[in-house]
């Protein structure tokens, strides 16, 4: 993230995405958010940023603090790089409120189908973005007041994705870019500390190998394994030696920490 750039009311560049927006007609008057992604994309999507979502997940549930922000009527919303949604964190009264407008996983808040927003300023300019509710175009957000960043991968350094955090018609935004950076730094060091372990093992690690140790983890043992993925007595001893060998681990429990700890898969055996 640019550290020295921070959109928030009164910027000119602000103004520039409102031309932007007219120019492109969006309808200001819109109430309802009508572009979303069909079901085998926002699947796609969702399974490329498997690892983000479930690591996002994991640390608002298990934070006393954050749980309680949910509690309060905050809530999150997760966009993959091109600015889809790809996760949506919120209480059951939110989302109820939702399904009114149409707020789901799959839509886009890219510029062209949702007018300005802190998502897609966060993106236009690569940085931390805070919109009250009037400062959005279109009338379907003028109740949402919003806070937004990119979410960088330092190893690869390239942007991964965006996170928002936002409130509806309560405009208390000051405390939210100050969540929204805690969450955002241990993100990134996750997704960076994973990239650089991946980087080492590289190509060596196929499907087949994600389904074993998935299997694995779940099963805990090498018969219900073998039923599962469908492989031979012999075929599973060829792939668990060779993760063995690429881990430098010699049982199935250490080649499992091992996994997880790379972050190929959870606890729970979810591949990431």
């Amino acid at each position: 993230m640019n550290n020295d750039i921070f959109i928030k009311r009164g910027n000119g560049k602000l103004t520039v995405s409102y031309g932007e927006s007219l120019l492109l007609n969006i309808n200001p008057d819109k109430n309802s958010f009508d572009k979303t992604i069909d079901d085998n994309a926002l699947v796609k999507k969702k399974r490329e940023n498997n690892f983000l979502i479930l690591l996002l997940n994991n640390f608002v549930n298990q934070c006393y603090r954050y749980k309680v922000l949910i509690e309060e009527g905050y809530f999150f919303i997760l966009c993959d790089k091109d600015g889809y949604v790809i996760e949506i964190i919120a209480n059951d009264q939110l989302n109820e409120d939702f399904k009114k407008l149409q707020f789901k996983e799959g839509i886009s808040l890219r510029l062209e189908d949702s007018g300005t927003n802190a998502v897609n300023i966060a993106m236009e300019y690569k940085s931390l973005a805070q919109l009250y509710g009037k400062d959005h175009y279109c009338d379907l957000l003028k109740d949402w007041y919003c806070t937004a960043m990119p979410i960088t991968d330092h190893y690869s350094k390239e942007i991964v994705a965006y996170l928002d955090i936002s409130r509806i018609k309560i405009p208390s935004i000051k405390e939210q870019s100050i969540t929204l950076k805690n969450i955002a730094i241990y993100l990134e060091k996750c997704i960076s500390c994973r990239s650089e372990n991946m980087s080492f093992i590289g190509g060596e690690i196929d499907d087949t190998d994600k389904l074993i140790l998935s299997s694995l983890v779940r099963n805990g043992v090498r018969k219900a394994v073998m039923d599962e993925v469908g492989i031979s007595d012999r075929a599973l001893r060829n792939h668990l030696n060779k993760l063995g060998k690429l881990f430098g681990e010699n049982n199935d429990i250490k080649i499992i920490m091992a996994a997880i700890n790379i972050g190929i898969i959870d606890t729970h055996g979810n591949i990431l």
